[in-house]
């Protein structure tokens, strides 16, 4: 078993799967399928945010398709229509109400990005971080639900996850270097799941972006 769990070319999967899961604190990252003609009330006890990396569908008013993100907020409910077979990469955990949803379009080439600074853990080079945060928890709930696009240009730097972390890769590449010695190579449409306590190395070899959501 991975270290990440991930698998590549996630937007070419043809059923629904479960990548990473944890009840307690709850997360859970994979891919979903919805089929087309389908209409159905989808209900979010807890935070959802999903990529959708193929199809269209119609979540109330708001159209979602391939390349938009949105972050369902805990207690939203739509009744969705597929107009396209539907599929999305996804992470579940648990957030907060808000009064709206928040959608990204065009996670692909999304802007303008804020400049989030250079990597604090450098070993060699000087990776510099930007993006864009959809949404978060105030620091005061304890929790956070964080999500968003991340971009980070090439270098090489320790990392430690502290919290569980989504990351569907859409553009760049990158190996990330386990404590253990798992290498883990990243390329566009890579999905994976970080989990808390995962402690290595990435190297970025050209300017990567992906969708990400924290825990």
């Amino acid at each position: 078993m991975s270290s990440a769990p991930h698998v590549a070319n996630a937007s070419e999967t043809v059923d629904s799967r479960i990548l990473f899961t944890r009840a307690d604190p709850l997360a859970e990252v994979g891919v979903r399928h919805l089929g087309v003609g389908s209409t159905v009330v989808l209900d979010f006890p807890n935070d959802e945010l999903w990529f959708c990396i193929r199809g269209t569908a119609v979540f109330g008013l708001t159209a979602i398709m391939r390349g938009d993100v949105i972050h369902f907020k805990q207690g939203d409910t739509y009744v969705t229509d597929v107009k396209r077979p539907f599929a999305a990469s996804y992470m579940r955990c648990v957030g907060g109400p808000a009064e709206r949803t928040p959608v990204l379009r065009q996670a692909f080439a999304a802007g303008p990005l804020e400049e989030w600074g250079v990597v604090s853990t450098m070993i060699e080079g000087q990776s510099r971080t930007a993006g864009i945060r959809m949404s978060r928890e105030p620091p005061e709930s304890g929790r956070r639900a964080e999500s968003g696009v991340w971009t980070c240009t090439p270098g090489i730097w320790r990392c430690g996850v502290s919290k569980d972390e989504f990351c569907h890769f859409i553009a760049g590449r990158a190996t990330y270097w386990h404590e253990s010695g798992e290498v883990i190579e990243i390329e566009p449409d890579t999905l994976a799941c970080f989990p808390a306590g995962w402690n290595g190395v990435c190297e970025v070899h050209e300017t990567v972006r992906k969708v990400y959501m924290i825990r």
